[in-house]
Order: C-alpha cells, then structure tokens, then sequence
C-alpha cells in the first residue's frame, strides 16, 4: 500500500474535516493496521433477486468474501448489512460536491438492490446508529481513493473535483474519487460488477449480509493519467459504464486533429496568404479541408506559427480552466514539401517498410514546429500544455531534435496495436513506445486495437497481447491512454472490461478478472463462450500473421473495392473460415447450457448476433472472391452474396434498436469508405440480382425439344 495512509476521523470529531489527526492519534491509530485487506477467492454462489436464477451459478474459484459468515480473519467485522437490515447511515455534508453526493447516491441504491436494506443518506450523524461518511479530500491523486473502518464507522474518501454532469469528459474532467471508493467496496464487499453499459451487464448479487474487516484500510490511485475506451457500445466512453470503470483524465486532456481548423487554409487564401497552405505538385495546396483530412500548412512559416500560437493563448484567456489545447496536424498525408519544410527532414531518412515504405520521415520538421509554438505560448501561459499527436510519417525517432517542450504533451499514434501477434509488428510497437517514453515525460499511448476497417465486426481480441500492450505503456513510460474498442461488447470478450481494469492498475491479475467475467456473466455457459472468444482470438491471430503471399496473392483477385481494404477481407477469410464449424458448436452448446436461465439465455443470444455476423460476413466474402478468382468470372457464383447481404441487413436494423447502435453505424460507414463487397446494392449485390434474375428467367423456360 504505497504512499501516506489517509487517517480516518474517530467518533466525536468533524466527520467531513479532511485534516491529519493528532500525533497520539495518529500513532494510536495506525498501532491498529495489521494488514490490508484480503480478498479471498473461493467457489461460491450468486443470486441476483428477481434477475438470476438459483441454478447452474455455481463459479469454480470465483468470488469474494461477502458476508459476516465464518472466517480465519480473528479481526471484528463491522457489519454494513446483517439479515437484510442496517444499523448504519450514509453521512455526506449538505455542502457537498456533486460527484460525491452521487457517491452517496451510488452506494445506498446498490446496497439496497443487493440486500434490500436501504440507507438513509444524512448530513450529520445521528443518535443510535452507526455511520459510513463520504467526503472529499485533497491529499490523493485525482481520483484517488481511501477505505477504512474506525470503530464502528467506515470512511470513504477520494478525491473530488467541481462539476455536477454524469459523464465522464476527457476534455473537462470531473475528478471523482469519491465514487471511485463506493465502486470498490461495492466490487469488493458487495460482489457488483458493471461489464456492460447496458442491464444485462450488470451483476448484483442477492446476499442478506455485507460486512468489512474492522481494520480494513485501503488506498488506490490510478497508476495511469489518462484513461479513455472510445468507439465502443452506447455509453462505454463517457456514460455510466465508464464511470464505474474508473476511466477518466487527471487534466484536460485535448488532442484531436486540429491544425487545419486553427488554419482554414482556403479562407486564409483569399485573404492573401496562399503561403500559409502546403506545397505539394508545384503548387499551393488551399482547396478546403474535408473533415480531419486535407488543408495541411506549411508549418516552417513564421507567420503560421505566430498565428497558432496565438489562438492557443486566447483559447487559454478565455477558458480559465482549460488545460491544454490541440495544435495537431490534420489526419492523412499530403504535408508541405516546401524547399523551407523539407530542410528541416533528415536527407535519406525514410520508412522502411508497412505502407507508407520509403515516404520521408518528417519527425524532426514537425517536432521543430512543436517546440516553437511551445515557446510563444509560454510568453503568456507557462502552465498550460499543447496536445500533439506522433503519427504516420512523423511517428519514429528524430535525429536532430534533442528536446521536446516541457508544455509539448506527445500522443503516440502508431496504431498497430491490432497487429501485434506478428512478431515484426510487436517488437516495433515495443521499442517506439519506450523510445518516446525515455525521450519525453508527457507521453500518452493512443492505439487501436480494434479497428472497423480491419475487423469489420467479427469478434477480434488480442488475448494474452492485450495485457502485455497496456504493461507495455506502463513500462515504457506513457502517462495514460486512449484506445479504440469493440463496437458491441460482444466483439471482443471480456477485454474492454480489462484494459479499464489495466489502466487503473497494469499489475491486476488478468486471469481472476477474466474467470469471473465469463462466470459471473455466462455461468453454466461460461466454459463454451470463452473457448469462443479464445477461438476467435486465435482466428484474429491466424488472420494477421498467415504467410503474407498469400494473403497478397488473395487481396490481388477482388477488384472493386478500396485498394487497401482488400488485404483486410483477404484476412478475415483466411484467418476464420477454417474455424467456422467449431465456432457454431461452442455457441450451440452455450445456448444449451442457458436455455434454462432466461438472463443467461439473453446474454448468449448475443453470442449468436455476433457469430451469424461472422457467418454472413465470411459467406458474403467468399462468395466475391470465387467469382473473382474463376478466369470465367460466372455470376452464378455470387447468388450466395445475396443471402448473406440480406442476413446481415436484417440483423444489423435488429440490433440497432437494442444494443448495436455503434456497430451498425460503423460497418455502414465502413462499408461507403471501402466500397465493400457486402454493401447493399453495390457493384457485387448488383451482379448477383442479374444472375438469380437470369437463372430464374431460364427455370421458366420449357425446356427444348428433342
């Protein structure tokens, strides 16, 4: 338990007073911490009152202690909840932040649901009972927190920051510190899990009692800054998911593509300075931008650098609070290749390989760029920051630039992280993020271990490298990350719910978390639904690092489609049609083994949205490349698209209703930028119509003479 322990108030004193205890408090106090607590793991069952069944909860090596019920620990228990009834309140002051009077909140309402003892929520202590005070403090991390038992009370304390909002926002964080405490003991003492953003997620176990140990003494503090899922379920970014996963950022963190917004390089055009737009082809390039792409700068201009320098500072002028803000380069290439630019890059200095192989490398040019803006703007606000991204061809080490701004925040974008089962790609993932991390001390990770556009929702998870890449920033040195996630919860297992767990401590273990996931969640279908995902995982690992011939070989046969989606199909073919049948056994046998629990049943139902996706994905796939591998192209060959087109039209306008929103919105964005085989009335789907129409046609004509 690193750090200063946070001591607890005894009886008789200020209850909301964050302050230290006297000296012969203090060592009276502490003289009484034996241990941290302990949570044990053993077999146990769970019961959710009116939600899970009696039967089949049996969980092998799962859960905690929750109740008063006989134990080793000869320390006094206090108990919270004994038989379904308490003798404890719920102590907040009346002059309370938001967040922690929703800690408060948070905490009797599962309470209650888990034991049917309601709390009153009070802001003094009252004559006759005994208390659970929830307040503030200074002296942690943001969102940091302490548990600990003092006579008959138990304290929860965390630290808070303003703002009444719900969400969880990166760019104006709510430090909440105090719920992250009430979260814990509820994981902990109460059995509660949130793995989804929806109901069917949320595990609250029906137990008559709920007791801690009466020395328990506990502190936690994010190892990690910054901890952002994004483009994942409804909610899972910043909705109730995200809270109680503890996600959230120490400071507003602001880095998206931006240059090009401070820049509008075609307004500034007619205005009269063309020169501020990039040099590409012999020309200056100020057509508008479009969307995070486009309207790239000449970032050597004096005068460009002047010019967003400034709008930081008056961004910082008018926003008191705001902590940082974004001077990142527009998304896409198309950089300036001015002869002013350019000798800023280092002669000869090139990518060797992946697809941008032999493009220059630029880190330096725009490193440079980095620090001069830095410069001017610390003239007026030395103590705000700038986010930038190291991206693409400004992603590997510079060669001439020694420093980087002590205001200059780094997010290192590779995004590989959806490839490193391949050997190559890890150990280029390894040695950037712990050269960026030794180069700098304000470096975030910003991945994608999933991406649409590759994945195109079949379920991909890393497995065992999704542990090691956030370990792997904890090692390196990044201060937090910001990772792309499965568009359903479906799509890649238990893994959302561990980078969230990783992010706040990359040393928890993975495998306890992941047994409980899968049994708590699946319970008598839990050991077929993991050898899915296991399954699955090794599908994804089979489909990224299969002998690269081949898959260029297969990519080269399907025409029409975006030239660098084409490799992604060819993977997915290659890395899961061999599994197909022994994936469909493990969902039929999970459906078996829930059919007697309507909750469970419902769960895995998901299991089979997200298998008949693969299915009709893979079958649609196929079906075009037959056809575009037969030197005869017959049509006929595509009817099977047809059905797979339909099926998956018909499942996605199903989902979408209920718990698919960001899938279906994904793959029909995916599908217009790929221009993809399985699009409705696309080029393929236009083909198969005229061959069923034309096989139709000849079934009704008689057949010749003889």
């Amino acid at each position: 338990m690193p750090g200063r322990l946070i001591p607890c108030q005894p009886c008789g004193r200020d209850p909301h007073n964050s302050r230290s205890l006297q000296n012969e408090q203090l060592l009276a106090f502490y003289s009484r911490i034996r241990s941290v607590i302990n949570i044990r793991m053993r077999n146990a069952r769970f019961a959710r009152a009116g939600r899970l069944s009696g039967t089949g909860l049996a969980l092998a090596g799962l859960l905690l202690m929750l109740t008063h019920a006989a134990t080793a620990d000869p320390v006094e228990r206090l108990s919270i909840v004994a038989n379904g009834s308490s003798r404890y309140e719920i102590v907040v002051a009346h002059d309370a932040l938001p967040t922690t009077r929703l800690a408060a909140t948070e905490l009797r309402y599962y309470i209650e649901m888990a034991s049917n003892a309601r709390l009153p929520i009070v802001s003094k202590p009252s004559a006759g009972r005994d208390q659970i005070f929830i307040s503030a403090v200074d002296e942690l991390k943001p969102h940091g927190f302490a548990i600990q038992a003092y006579g008959k009370n138990l304290y929860l304390r965390g630290r808070d920051s303003g703002g009444a909002g719900l969400e969880v926002s990166y760019t104006n964080p709510i430090h909440r510190g105090t719920c992250n405490a009430v979260y814990a003991f509820l994981e902990r003492f109460a059995g509660v899990r949130w793995y989804w953003s929806d109901y069917l997620g949320e595990i609250v176990p029906s137990i008559p009692s709920i007791s801690v140990p009466g020395d328990l003494v506990l502190k936690e503090e994010p190892f990690f800054d910054y901890r952002a899922l994004v483009y994942g379920p409804p909610g899972s970014a910043d909705g109730d998911w995200a809270r109680r996963a503890r996600l959230g950022s120490a400071i507003g963190m602001h880095h998206g593509h931006a240059l090009h917004k401070i820049i509008p390089v075609a307004e500034w055009a007619r205005k009269g300075h063309p020169e501020y737009a990039a040099w590409r082809g012999g020309e200056r390039r100020t057509r508008p931008a479009s969307g995070a792409s486009g309207g790239h700068v000449c970032t050597s201009n004096e005068d460009v650098i002047h010019l967003v320098a400034d709008a930081a500072v008056r961004s910082f002028d008018s926003h008191p609070n705001q902590a940082m803000f974004s001077i990142s380069l527009p998304d896409g290439s198309g950089v300036c290749a001015g002869d002013q630019c350019t000798a800023l890059d280092v002669p000869g200095y090139k990518i060797k390989s992946g697809v941008h192989r032999n493009w220059p490398v630029i880190t330096d040019r725009i490193l440079t760029f980095y620090n001069a803006v830095a410069e001017l703007v610390e003239e007026k606000h030395p103590d705000r920051y700038l986010g930038t991204y190291i991206y693409m061809d400004y992603l590997f080490p510079p060669k001439r630039v020694r420093r980087v701004h002590p205001q200059v925040v780094l997010l290192v974008a590779p995004n590989q992280s959806l490839e490193i089962w391949r050997d190559d790609a890890w150990s280029f993932t390894q040695d950037l993020y712990r050269f960026w991390g030794g180069f700098h001390d304000k470096v975030y990770a910003y991945d994608t271990p999933v991406l649409p556009q590759r994945s195109y929702g079949l379920p991909a998870p890393l497995g065992a490298r999704s542990a090691d890449l956030v370990r792997l920033f904890a090692d390196a040195g990044s201060r937090g990350a910001y990772l792309y996630i499965g568009q359903t919860w479906e799509s890649i297992g238990p893994e959302a719910y561990v980078y969230a767990k990783l992010l706040w401590n990359p040393h928890e273990d993975v495998d306890r978390i992941t047994r409980e996931y899968y049994g708590l969640l699946y319970q008598s279908a839990a050991d077929p639904v993991r050898a899915y995902f296991e399954t699955a995982a090794d599908c994804w690992k089979e489909a990224t690092t299969h002998d690269r011939a081949e898959i260029d070989r297969l990519a080269k046969s399907i025409l029409r489609t975006r030239a660098y989606a084409r490799q992604s199909f060819a993977e997915l073919v290659v890395g899961y049609g061999p599994r197909l049948d022994e994936m469909e056994r493990l969902v039929a046998e999970a459906e078996r083994l829930a059919a007697s629990d309507a909750l469970v049943a419902k769960r895995v139902a998901r299991i089979r949205d997200n298998f008949t996706l693969t299915r009709t994905t893979l079958a649609g796939l196929k079906a075009v490349f037959d056809y575009e591998g037969n030197p005869q192209k017959k049509p006929a060959r595509l009817i099977p698209l047809l059905e797979a087109v339909a099926t998956r039209e018909d499942l996605l306008g199903r989902i979408r209703l209920s718990y698919g929103r960001t899938l279906f919105d994904s793959l029909r964005l995916t599908d217009a930028r790929l221009e993809s085989p399985l699009e409705f009335g696309g080029y393929y789907y236009k083909i198969a119509r005229r061959a069923l129409a034309a096989q139709a046609n000849g079934a009704r004509q008689p057949a010749p003479s003889p």
